[in-house]
């Protein structure tokens, strides 16, 4: 792997990490501490600055409570049905219509991502 594809991967890790922090209303400092890094490395770590240890991601996916694969997202099918229960999870609450027109803007958004490359 290449180290534009590591750096692209550590931001994308970094940027799952953050989502979940959020997700359950986590302050960075309340992240760091329970993961027992300072803040500053927690900042580094959410914005693909840094990489981090095996520890560390262990430490993170406990103290938010969400898998490895999940905050990897790497292409294997286990992932791949985590990412479609996400899809189902946004999608449990909307109306039909709403979920027409998002499956609608996911066809163009995936038309538009394939021509790009």
């Amino acid at each position: 792997m290449d180290k534009t594809t590591s750096n692209m991967n550590m931001k994308n890790v970094g940027q799952r990490i953050r989502e979940a922090r959020k997700s359950k209303r986590l302050s960075q400092n309340e992240l760091s501490e329970m993961a027992q890094i300072s803040p500053s490395h927690m900042s580094d770590i959410e914005n693909g600055k840094t990489s981090l240890s095996l520890d560390i991601f262990m430490r993170l996916t406990e103290a938010l409570q969400v898998s490895a694969d999940w905050l990897l997202q790497t292409n294997v099918p286990s992932v791949a049905h985590i990412q479609g229960g996400e899809i189902s999870e946004i999608l449990s609450d909307c109306t039909a219509s709403e979920t027409q027109a998002l499956i609608k803007m996911l066809k163009t958004m995936k038309t538009t991502m394939r021509e790009a490359k």
